[in-house]
């Protein structure tokens, strides 16, 4: 999350820049082969007509580099620079499902949708959060975010899976990079190379954004002078950063990200989607459920950047991902009305493996730690160059900092 960087954001855009405007940057025109028109005169089943492209067909899906800023936790945030506060600017944070504007892959706070297919054609996207019923509240940047991820991360893996590659990230609390093994043959005809390919890109892209998390809880931010420690695992982080992860699953496998159009209206049809079955309630609902975990999830009285805003963290990596739920007992009238008395969360899962084949086994999210976070702990015992694997540590160390610091029940959401 990256809250306030968002108010720098809305400063320049209060003195008048021009709204940046993003050409189509990749496409694929697919064409049917002789062999194609054969089996298809022939009267094969139209399925033997479906193949993995060839890695010299795939789209060139350019890395991203913006930054799409939102939300820190809560409603009505007010805000400080230093130590001196802001008066009368506050953050409202909350949206409701039709709020959301389109999606554009590596938006940035001044991107506009630029597609001329599109009836909202120089709209930007609007982020927030959004509460479900069964998923609780969803942060539509971040799910975008890990959209955007995945989809590089997937093509880059798929052009690669033979030969293997190394795919250098821009830094985030340290140099990223994501290692591909060659991967034989053989494997890759048992399982499809879209189908593994997508998998593994939906594993490390929910590997990259824990490494989010960590990031910030230890101080790293995207502007220095704006630590981002009160976003740091917030409640519904790692949900909505699966939710994204998920939605590249059905993109993908649909054959949706021929182009950079087709891709991005194709997530705001799945993303619609995956809200409706959340229960995503109206802004006025979710302000509602938000203020009634105040004082529980998080503290109005704080102001951004405090780390004491945010009260509870979720530190849930596990698979399955279960949401947040505002408790039964703190949940307001119009939140009953909306989702019942005792909706049920809608786990959801990251799988680590396609039958046999063991994702950790191939690819590998590897980070040299910056200095900053090198001298801390668990860092000055685990060493500069850190990997998925190091996480359950890394987490825990966390989750004690943070019992430290907020209570014994920091880490729940009751």
């Amino acid at each position: 999350m990256h809250a306030m960087t968002r108010l720098l954001m809305l400063a320049l855009m209060g003195l008048g820049m021009a709204c940046a405007t993003q050409p189509p940057r990749w496409s694929t025109q697919e064409q049917p082969t002789l062999d194609d028109a054969r089996i298809l005169l022939e009267g094969d089943p139209l399925d033997s007509i479906a193949r993995d492209p060839h890695p010299s067909a795939l789209a060139g899906i350019p890395i991203r580099k913006r930054l799409r800023p939102c939300c820190a936790f809560g409603t009505g945030l007010k805000v400080r620079v230093g130590a001196v506060p802001v008066p009368g600017f506050r953050i409202g944070n909350l949206m409701g499902p039709d709020d959301v504007g389109p999606h554009t892959y590596d938006s940035g706070a001044l991107t506009r949708s630029v597609d001329p297919s599109d009836a909202r054609r120089g709209m930007r996207e609007h982020n927030g959060l959004v509460y479900t019923c069964r998923g609780g509240f969803i942060d539509t940047a971040h799910l975008r975010d890990y959209v955007d991820w995945a989809l590089y991360l997937g093509a880059e893996i798929a052009r690669h899976i033979y030969d293997g590659t190394t795919i250098v990230l821009p830094d985030e609390g340290g140099q990223r990079r994501v290692v591909v093994k060659p991967v034989a043959p053989e494997l890759v005809d048992r399982y499809g190379r879209s189908r593994m390919t997508i998998q593994l890109a939906e594993w490390v892209g929910f590997q990259l954004s824990i490494w989010h998390e960590i990031a910030t809880w230890y101080g790293w931010s995207w502007v220095k002078t704006f630590p981002e420690t009160a976003s740091a695992f917030s409640p519904e982080d790692l949900y909505s950063n699966l939710l994204g992860v998920k939605v590249v699953i059905a993109v993908a496998h649909r054959r949706l990200t021929r182009t950079e159009h087709l891709f991005n209206r194709s997530v705001d049809a799945w993303s619609e989607r995956l809200l409706e079955v959340l229960g995503a309630v109206p802004k006025s609902v979710g302000e509602d459920a938000m203020r009634a975990v105040d004082q529980l999830w998080w503290d109005s009285s704080r102001r951004l950047p405090d780390k004491e805003l945010t009260l509870r963290r979720n530190f849930d990596t596990a698979n399955p991902v279960t949401p947040w739920l505002v408790p039964a007992d703190r949940a307001p009238e119009s939140l009953r009305e909306a989702c019942g008395d005792a909706p049920e969360p809608l786990e959801i899962s990251n799988p680590e493996g396609l039958l046999a084949f063991r994702f950790a086994d191939w690819v590998t999210l590897e980070i040299d730690v910056e200095e900053s976070l090198a001298i801390q702990a668990p860092f000055n015992e685990i060493g500069r160059t850190v990997t998925q694997a190091d996480y359950p540590l890394i987490i825990e160390a966390i989750r004690e900092q943070n019992r430290e610091e907020f209570g014994p029940d920091a880490d729940r959401p009751e």
